[in-house]
């Protein structure tokens, strides 16, 4: 059975059936994403979803003072302009997390690659801002890897340094 998603501009809602989505009262200009879409998509455009969009023209809206106006287009436009900056998720850094903790310190690695699988299935889930924050969380523990990876080779370097330098002004 097809799921359905959608937006009021800040939240996204879903997963719901056909028949749960009739019942949220939703417009033709409401953005809806299914597995199906490639982008959130205003309502009115999914041939299924026509059947159960409330109809505007039985009760038109009052007309918008001019201060009104330009503030609904003020936020219509924004949302509109949020919509389409979310057309691709944001970046996983997956690649990034497995080659440092490879490399670096595989312990502080693990968050950083849990955090970037997830990036992806919230985005396609409509969870936007999950996703967005999930990026900034496994950038945070892939940059905080990478430090803890650098300190220990300057320990490590610096400890053997200084007993390579002990050893030789002994006479060794």
């Amino acid at each position: 059975m097809k799921k359905y998603h959608y937006t009021e501009g800040n939240n996204s809602y879903g997963p719901f059936t056909l028949e749960e989505l009739s019942a949220k009262n939703i417009g033709p200009n409401t953005l809806i994403w299914t597995e199906d879409l490639v982008t959130w998509t205003k309502a009115g455009e999914v041939p299924e979803l026509r059947s159960i969009l409330k109809n505007d023209s039985i009760n038109p809206p009052s007309i918008p003072r001019s201060e009104e106006f330009e503030s609904t287009t003020q936020q219509y436009t924004s949302s509109q302009s949020s919509a389409a900056n979310y057309q691709r998720p944001p970046k996983t850094y997956l690649v990034e997390t497995i080659l440092t903790t490879i490399f670096c310190c595989w312990p502080l690695g693990i968050p950083a690659i849990i955090y970037a699988s997830r990036v992806e299935k919230k985005f396609y889930a409509g969870d936007i801002i999950g996703a967005e924050a999930d990026s900034a969380n496994a950038k945070k523990w892939m940059l905080i890897n990478i430090g803890a990876s650098v300190l220990l080779w300057i320990g490590y370097f610096g400890i053997f340094g200084l007993a390579i330098f002990t050893g030789l002004s002994d006479g060794f």
